[in-house]
């Protein structure tokens, strides 16, 4: 039992000077990081279908009112998110950025909230650590907003 423990002990060793060596070069990663840029986007989670382009934003025709008002809302909010966050930067602004994809959600909860049934779509808002070339690194889930179904008008 004795020459087990011989064997043992050079490969336990060795692991030490494996994991000096490896642990290094692991968090290196990690000063790397704030040479990151942190940027904003949602996901858009939809059980209704929603029309996004910006360009029928004005129409609002469609055999779906309530999902044209529901797209139009997102299309705000995506605006707003580029508005008030125009380029990625070192800092970020999760204030900026919540409050003003808040005013947009509460606006459309306030005229429909009372009215709203079962959440039909949930966008989330993402804070995203990202490089020059603006591929995302790591992001963090910052908020939900949800949305529910109109029930049909009765007209």
């Amino acid at each position: 039992m004795a020459t087990h423990h011989k064997h043992s002990l050079p490969l336990l060793a060795w692991l030490i000077v494996a994991m000096a060596l490896i642990a290094p070069s692991l968090t290196s990663c990690d000063n790397d990081e704030p040479d990151l840029l942190i940027g904003y986007y949602m996901t858009i989670q939809s059980k209704v279908r929603l029309n996004l382009s910006e360009m029928d934003e004005s129409q609002g025709t469609s055999s779906q009112p309530d999902a044209d008002v529901l797209s139009q809302t997102i299309v705000r909010m995506r605006k707003a998110l580029h508005e008030v966050y125009t380029h990625p930067s070192t800092q970020g602004n999760d204030a900026v950025v919540i409050s003003a994809l808040d005013y947009i959600y509460n606006e459309y909860h306030d005229m429909y909230g009372s009215i709203e049934k079962n959440t039909v779509c949930v966008v989330k808002l993402y804070r995203a650590r990202i490089d020059d070339e603006g591929v995302v690194k790591k992001s963090t889930p910052l908020k939900s907003y949800h949305f529910g179904a109109q029930p049909p008008s009765t007209e």
